[in-house]
């Protein structure tokens, strides 16, 4: 099961939802949480293909004011909102029953926007590219917010995007790069 790993939650087991679903390990989430950790006070984060929620979490435990998720499984969000209820974090988070690709295609017309978006497809369908060009369609990341992207090695190389690569790790089989709009 994984874990809170810091902030005032640190220590808390959250629930998997039922099915394939790959959670960050500790190690990858305190490498990344290590190199974020500067945006999440009083940030928005919004969670795509959020699995159990663990890193909108961890980002409310560190400081986060809220954390909007988003997965077309109804598991997955059912999950989502137990780990929310067991956490306390209810009035923190919204979540989104809906494919991610039309969810930020609906973002045209509103005015929220975020610090953080963490992006973790499960690897059979990722597209990461794509998914890059559809968060800069959607204006929905701030002009100093990050784009946290997590993807298989196997995948197609990300060969042209609207944002700038500021941090790629590798972790195995896992790719975790760190996104954000070029300064000037």
């Amino acid at each position: 099961m994984p874990r809170i790993i810091g902030g005032t939650a640190k220590g808390r087991v959250i629930a998997l939802p039922p099915g394939d679903v790959r959670p960050a390990t500790a190690r990858v989430k305190q490498s990344l949480f290590d190199y974020i950790s500067g945006l999440l006070p009083q940030a928005s984060i919004l969670d795509l293909y959020c699995g159990s929620g663990a890193l909108g979490f961890e980002s409310i435990s560190r400081g986060a004011t809220r954390a909007e998720f988003v997965d077309l499984s109804g598991r997955v969000i059912e999950t989502v909102e137990s780990n929310a209820r067991t956490l306390g974090f209810t009035p923190q988070i919204r979540c989104h029953r809906w494919d991610v690709f039309k969810f930020l295609r609906s973002y045209e017309d509103r005015s929220e926007r975020y610090e953080v978006i963490f992006i973790s497809p499960p690897y059979k369908i990722a597209e990461p590219e794509r998914l890059l060009k559809e968060v800069h369609a959607s204006s929905v990341l701030t002009d100093d917010g990050v784009i946290c992207l997590e993807y298989s090695r196997h995948n197609k190389p990300i060969n042209h995007s609207p944002f700038e690569l500021c941090r790629q790790k590798i972790y195995g089989e896992t790719i975790l790069d760190v996104w954000e709009y070029p300064e000037g």
